[in-house]
């Protein structure tokens, strides 16, 4: 390690021998028996329309992701954001909450990593808003009608917050009082957020917004592969599960999302094999699938990340590229 302090090995040998408690319990209870036996069961169709749909959200992401870089770097061909945004998906996998999704700023070179792991706070605040807003929402069609407007406005504040990002961040680390070192430090991400307009942070948040319903709608297809299901049900539960990717308990989140996912669904009339098989599965589609691509794009130097160079901060003064050549193979 670079301070000179050991790996902390421990922690990822915790998090595998937990893993394999929760396979050990499983297949003690009898639910790992049941759990494979209806994936033998399940009927194909379903599942392939959500392939189709996990296409579809991958197009999304990588749009929404093109649209706040353009921003800040402009004339950025698409593929080096889908470049980023699958290599990033990589190393999500492999970190606890998937916070090494902000390896997506390692595609680029050293003067604009900054300012795109800035980006990437903000594409993933809106991730996170979606994911509130269906939560309060979903929990609100379920609640007692004394709840129900508190979870609303819960759900669309959620969604302000996201949208103020460009107008709040600037001015926090432009304050004065920061020490002058740490403020020359912040520049570059201070002019990245005032760069974006809050047009781009509402397309963002809009297209994460769609992204969950599509989520949403995934699960659902997937979990009637196995039994017909309740949609309200799906609608309710998963925002809870997609919360437990924030927990670093588990490699990948695996035996916490799909535990999540059959304590709430099972109160909602749904058996605990159809629950874990749909939630598995649909992280296998939306995660693991393009995290298997998004390898061959880790530790690759691509013509912009050795030809593209932010000659002045961005913000007030555009960025300025390097020629067009630059981004040619």
């Amino acid at each position: 390690m670079p301070d000179g302090r050991p790996p902390r090995r421990w922690w990822t040998v915790v998090r595998w021998l937990f893993l394999l408690a929760l396979v050990v319990f499983l297949a003690r209870s009898g639910h790992l028996g049941g759990v494979l036996a209806a994936l033998r069961r399940a009927e194909r169709h379903w599942i392939a329309l959500a392939l189709l749909l996990g296409g579809i959200m991958l197009v999304i992401r990588a749009a929404k992701w093109w649209v706040l870089l353009r921003r800040v770097l402009p004339g950025l061909p698409v593929a080096y954001a889908w470049r980023s945004l699958l290599g990033g998906m990589a190393l999500g996998l492999l970190t606890p909450g998937r916070i090494g999704e902000v390896g997506r700023a390692a595609a680029f070179p050293p003067g604009a990593r900054l300012a795109v792991g800035g980006l990437f706070l903000v594409d993933r605040s809106a991730d996170v808003a979606a994911i509130a807003m269906a939560a309060g929402f979903g929990t609100a069609a379920v609640a007692p009608a004394a709840w129900r407007g508190w979870l609303v406005l819960a759900g669309l504040s959620a969604g302000g917050l996201v949208l103020a990002l460009p107008a709040v961040v600037p001015v926090v680390l432009r304050w004065e009082r920061l020490p002058e070192p740490v403020r020359t430090r912040l520049a570059t991400l201070a002019a990245a957020f005032a760069a974006l307009r809050r047009r781009d942070v509402a397309v963002n948040l809009l297209a994460s917004i769609v992204l969950m319903a599509l989520d949403v709608v995934s699960l659902y297809v997937l979990a009637c592969a196995f039994e017909p299901v309740a949609f309200a049900a799906v609608a309710f539960a998963f925002p809870w599960i997609l919360l437990t990717n924030l927990v670093p308990i588990t490699p990948a989140g695996l035996g916490v999302r799909e535990g999540t996912a059959a304590a709430l669904l099972h109160t909602c009339g749904v058996q605990v094999a159809t629950a874990v098989n749909a939630t598995l599965l649909l992280f296998v589609i939306n995660s693991v699938l393009p995290a298997l691509f998004g390898w061959r794009y880790l530790g690759q130097h691509t013509p912009v990340s050795s030809g593209y160079q932010l000659e002045k901060p961005i913000g007030g003064a555009e960025a300025s590229p390097t020629p067009p050549t630059a981004y040619r193979h």
